[in-house]
């Protein structure tokens, strides 16, 4: 006897593929402009009004606003970077992103909302890896022109936890 597994229905199968293309494209890009350290990249990937914030999920689930990391604006990321590059002061580190398939989940206000999971490793000056962060990506998601941009990204931890400050985005 033969067994088959049958793949759970999407939940909004209608999304154009020009969009699937542009959150993806998105997804890889925000990535990858952060654990290639080309922080000042990463603002660009929001709108001008925008939200960033990092929170654990017992604090998202519980409607918490407090986080790790509250943003409202393109400029509060840019301040970030600037202050990542010339003011703050941690140890060296990078990161590298594992992100899962990017799941829409619906459209709505001219936004698409979606969720990707993530893991972030962490290699530290010295060589020692460890796995920083795991969690989700909670985003809204913009897109004019044939480009994705997010209004909201909210990075929901899986745990409170954290080894050390986070200094750069996750």
């Amino acid at each position: 006897m033969t067994s088959t597994v049958t793949a759970p229905p999407a939940r909004n199968p209608d999304v154009p593929a020009a969009a699937r293309d542009a959150i993806a494209r998105l997804m890889m890009e925000y990535v990858h402009a952060i654990d290639n350290n080309e922080l000042e990249r990463w603002p660009r990937f929001f709108t001008e009004k925008c939200l960033y914030q990092i929170i654990s999920r017992a604090d998202h689930e519980l409607g918490r606003p407090i986080g790790v990391w509250f943003c409202d604006n393109r400029g509060m990321l840019e301040d970030r970077v600037s202050s990542i590059r010339e003011v703050n002061v941690f140890e060296a580190h990078v990161y590298r992103h594992v992100i899962g398939p990017t799941e829409v989940l619906g459209f709505k206000d001219g936004s698409y909302s979606a969720q990707t999971s993530y893991i972030v490793v962490r290699t530290m000056h010295d060589g020692e890896m460890k796995l920083f962060s795991a969690g989700r990506y909670v985003d809204e998601i913009v897109i004019e022109g044939g480009t994705a941009r997010l209004r909201k990204r909210i990075v929901v931890t899986d745990s409170w936890r954290y080894d050390t400050l986070i200094a750069i985005p996750i």
